[in-house]
């Protein structure tokens, strides 16, 4: 086993650096991603955005083209000046995005043999725009004054005209849509935009909110008039957003509920969770020459389903379960989970399965991962969250009042010079950590609520709080 532990144990938290996309788990909404039906995609930080975006870009082939778009570090200003004064705000970004959008269309159809026997131009020529890896020049190249596109009998650029600085972009969608209309075949072609929130940290300055909305806002809009332009067409034109659900929820827009029927939820369940973990316990086997299906693959890799806890073992659980407890209910939180029983595993003798004592034993590894990706998420609305995490430590109990954490955490600030104090009230704090899940509320019938998993996902200040299991080892709370 020690191969399979081995390979486990390798596993990456972050999907983009998976290798070959076998360990895909296939789940019947990304079907509907694939057919065109969907086009945007929710969820969480952690649920499976970026392993859908890159399973989608991975399926290139003969009739089905594709452009990941990932907005990672990307200069957003380069977008913020293209505001279109014909539209009212928060719409004054749709005409840049489609113009991008179908940019990227031409693009793909400049690879295809099928597209360019039927052009009596250079199509490669005349779309050959992009710089691999940087996005943000490929942007800056296409929207520059001499960008020239010389295709359709345009003769020269659509900034020309009047001596203007830039396109006309009106004039080179309307162009650019009669030429895909005219020349698409029936191969599908996925424009994904990946990593939008990278601005997120940014967009907590009032002066950048509206525009980093509006700009999100633009570009959902544009995909739906898109989708509108070419629907009862024989074009696949499948543009696919990806965003985080938090992000999602800030964007305000009577339009809203018509991109909710077209959005894949990412949110996921025990039973799902299940499944993907036994695909993933599969494809380890697979990949060490131990063939076994997705069903027997928990087995072949755990020797318990119940697992003891609590004073002598008093309690038990089912052992997914068990380890469900100590995860935000996200695919990469198992992952880790369970890429540390395998590092465990490996120091065994013998050619021995996961065991009991292996599973609580990875405990403080799977811990001290939970409270980095805290920090990690949190750092950009709350620079000091590693030390508010301490303030947790100090209460020493799962379960507190919101006056014990209000008490701490004075204590904390007074400890500081009075200009590195925090501006932000321990209420706030207490909403933030909620919103991350880091704390929840014990409701009166004892259930502990997340935000995760609540409908609601507002903090009751009046109920208890209770620190995330996943998080206790971490805060030194036992």
């Amino acid at each position: 086993m020690n191969d399979t532990f081995l390979e486990i144990a390798s596993w990456p938290i972050e999907a983009r650096e998976e290798s070959g996309s076998d360990y895909f788990f296939h789940f019947n909404d990304v079907s509907f991603i694939e057919k065109g039906i969907k086009n945007y995609v929710i969820g969480r930080k952690g649920t499976g955005k970026t392993a859908i975006a890159d399973y989608l870009h991975s399926r290139r082939s003969h009739n089905k083209f594709s452009k990941l778009l990932s907005f990672k570090n990307f200069p957003f200003n380069a977008l913020y000046s293209f505001a279109d004064e014909n539209y009212n705000r928060p719409n004054q970004y749709i005409t840049i995005w489609t113009y991008v959008i179908y940019h990227y269309i031409c693009s793909m159809m400049a690879e295809n043999e099928k597209v360019l026997s039927g052009c009596k131009f250079d199509l490669r020529k005349a779309f050959q725009f992009e710089v691999k890896g940087a996005l943000s020049q490929s942007v800056k190249n296409i929207t520059s004054r001499k960008y020239g596109l010389t295709i359709l009998g345009t003769g020269g650029s659509f900034g020309e005209d009047a001596g203007e600085d830039r396109f006309d972009f009106i004039k080179a969608n309307e162009a650019l849509k009669g030429f895909i209309t005219e020349h698409i075949d029936d191969s599908d072609y996925f424009i994904i935009f990946d990593e939008l929130d990278e601005d997120y940290r940014d967009v907590l300055s009032p002066d950048r909110k509206d525009g980093y909305f509006e700009l999100l806002i633009s570009l959902f809009k544009a995909v739906q008039n898109i989708r509108a332009e070419f629907s009862g067409s024989h074009a696949k034109i499948r543009p696919v957003i990806f965003l985080r659900d938090d992000i999602f929820d800030l964007c305000r827009d009577v339009d809203k509920n018509k991109w909710l029927d077209r959005a894949v939820t990412l949110k996921w369940d025990e039973s799902q969770l299940r499944q993907m973990t036994k695909h993933r316990l599969s494809q380890a086997l697979h990949r060490t020459l131990s063939p076994v299906e997705p069903d027997a693959a928990w087995d072949a890799v755990f020797s318990v389903n119940k697992t003891r806890f609590g004073t002598n073992g008093k309690n038990s659980s089912d052992t997914f379960r068990f380890i469900l407890g100590r995860t935000f209910l996200r695919p990469r939180d198992v992952v880790s989970y369970i890429r540390e029983c395998a590092k465990i595993a490996m120091s065994l003798d013998g050619d021995r399965r996961i065991n009991n004592k292996v599973i609580k034993d990875a405990i403080d590894g799977h811990s001290s991962y939970m409270r980095r990706e805290i920090i990690d998420e949190v750092f950009p609305v709350m620079e000091d969250i590693s030390e508010v995490l301490d303030v947790l430590a100090k209460i020493r109990k799962q379960v507190f009042s919101r006056k014990e954490f209000n008490d701490r955490y004075r204590e904390y600030q007074n400890q500081l010079p009075e200009h590195d104090r925090s501006e932000i009230t321990e209420s706030q704090v207490l909403k933030v950590l909620y919103h991350f899940n880091v704390i929840g509320n014990i409701t009166s019938g004892g259930h502990r609520v997340f935000a995760y998993n609540s409908q609601v996902k507002v903090l009751n200040m009046d109920e208890s709080l209770c620190v995330h299991g996943g998080l206790m080892r971490s805060l030194g709370i036992s």
